[in-house]
């Protein structure tokens, strides 16, 4: 998901009772003073079993586990990366998670910044702020599992800050490794704490609201696995993750909304949050959660649509580089099977580039006509609201001035001292892209005799070939 970067206090995650399912609360919410490790109740619990989350990681990685691949937008693509100590990191992602084909990076790094635990294995992936559409799924496979209730997920910008949890990809986990969804770069690992953690109480001095619930989500979805693995019930767990996608809305996607100022830029932020978001609760088995979330996201998804569908045809249309608008629509595609949404109605992804031709150079025509012996036929002009040229071979050559009103000036010379003006207009019935007329209205002289008359011109459309 996006989010402004910020500086983030100390993390505390602390070992408690299996009991009661606790919610997170900030340090600067908590009794006794900031960063205070204090249960909701307000009862100090037992730092011996806390495991911190420094300001940021130290991260150093090792070239000689450096791996790369170029993932396909279309078909999707696995790399793998396997460490000195040989946990291997397994990068799967999946199809249309990307916009354009990449070339991903992994580096096996050394972390350090957390402690309460017995090994870090990390890895680093560039270029670093990638974004995905949805989420790829990172599966960490250490040379001894870690066993149940001792894993930490973490997550962290390239140069260590921003460090969080990161939230397990229940789908993809199983007995030998731990996945956890990557919806951005860069650095990802697991750490295996020395003491079990059912229940975890995050503490943190400050973060955005993006952020924070985000690791309250991390954190609740590591207890319900936890929960599940001890076969005890999950309703309690499940009510409060439902509470956090309403918090959600309303702490994240409701400001987002309103300063997105109805502009491309700003919908796609928000439908790259609410998409996202909509992401996590998919793979982590939360069915009411997951509909009422599809809803909301898919309606943000088509208010983005809209508005930048809109501004890619503006752009294209002035530029006729016709690869802009098929490559937002491909986009939108990828987008709608990524997250499930509903296809497009009419949508013939075979048809996007001769669509987008259409669209974008519909001010391409042949020309045919002419008056009296200055005739031309099916001479090509990709843009006729630029400045352009007909030429009868042997009798004159005439400049038009071009305009997006379509209408302009021009002027002929040629044999026999040849010499004509006028205007023209350019008829367009049924739009750019479709047949039309040109009409001239011009005067002048030829060997020394003057006169006027008007020419007449067929445009056929030309985008298939300009």
């Amino acid at each position: 998901m996006r989010g402004a970067a910020v500086a983030i206090a100390p993390l505390l995650l602390l070992a408690c009772g299996s009991d009661n399912v606790p919610r997170s609360v900030r340090s600067d919410d908590a009794p006794g003073g900031s960063g205070s490790p204090v249960a909701v109740d307000g009862t100090d619990l037992p730092s011996g079993k806390s495991v911190v989350f420094g300001q940021s990681l130290t991260v150093t990685d090792d070239p000689a586990t450096t791996a790369s691949a170029l993932i396909g937008a279309a078909a999707g693509g696995t790399l793998s990366v396997t460490a000195s100590d040989g946990t291997v990191f397994t990068l799967d992602v999946p199809v249309d998670a990307l916009e354009i084909d990449t070339t991903i990076t992994g580096t096996a790094t050394n972390v350090t910044g957390i402690e309460g635990v017995t090994a870090l294995h990390a890895v680093h992936f560039e270029p670093a702020g990638l974004q995905f559409i949805g989420a790829a799924s990172l599966r960490i496979q250490t040379p001894n599992p870690i066993a149940a209730g001792h894993v930490l997920p973490f997550q962290a910008a390239s140069d260590g800050s921003n460090l969080k949890l990161a939230i397990i990809d229940d789908v993809a986990t199983d007995d030998a490794s731990v996945a956890v969804l990557v919806t951005h770069f860069s650095v990802f690992g697991l750490g295996e704490l020395v003491d079990a953690i059912s229940d975890l109480v995050v503490v943190q001095q400050s973060a955005s609201a993006e952020q924070q619930i985000q690791s309250e989500i991390a954190q609740d979805v590591e207890i319900r696995r936890n929960l599940l693995r001890e076969g005890k019930p999950t309703a309690e767990i499940d009510d409060q993750l439902v509470k956090l996608f309403i918090e959600y809305q309303d702490k994240v996607i409701i400001p987002l909304v309103e300063s997105a100022n109805a502009t491309c830029d700003g919908a796609l932020v928000v439908a790259t949050a609410t998409s996202n978001y909509y992401y996590i609760w998919l793979h982590n088995s939360l069915p009411e959660s997951v509909v009422k979330m599809k809803a909301i996201a898919e309606q943000k998804f088509l208010s983005m649509e809209r508005l930048c569908e809109d501004e890619a045809i503006n752009k294209c249309v002035a530029s006729g580089d016709d690869t802009t608008l098929s490559t937002f629509w491909r986009n939108m595609n990828r987008w709608r099977g990524r997250f499930r949404y509903a296809a497009k109605p009419g949508d013939d992804p075979a048809q996007y580039e001769t669509r987008a031709k259409k669209i974008c150079k519909g001010y391409a025509y042949f020309i045919t006509g002419g008056l009296q012996d200055f005739q031309v036929a099916d001479q090509k002009v990709c843009d006729v609201r630029k400045p352009f040229t007909l030429t009868a071979p042997g009798v004159a050559t005439a400049e038009f001035s071009g305009g997006d009103s379509l209408t302009g000036t021009y002027s002929a010379s040629g044999a026999f001292n040849l010499s004509y003006a006028g205007t023209y207009t350019i008829s367009l019935p049924a739009g750019p892209g479709e047949p039309g007329t040109m009409t001239g209205s011009s005067g002048g002289q030829i060997a020394d005799q003057g006169g006027s008359g008007t020419e007449t011109y067929i445009l056929t459309p030309a985008y298939q070939v300009c």
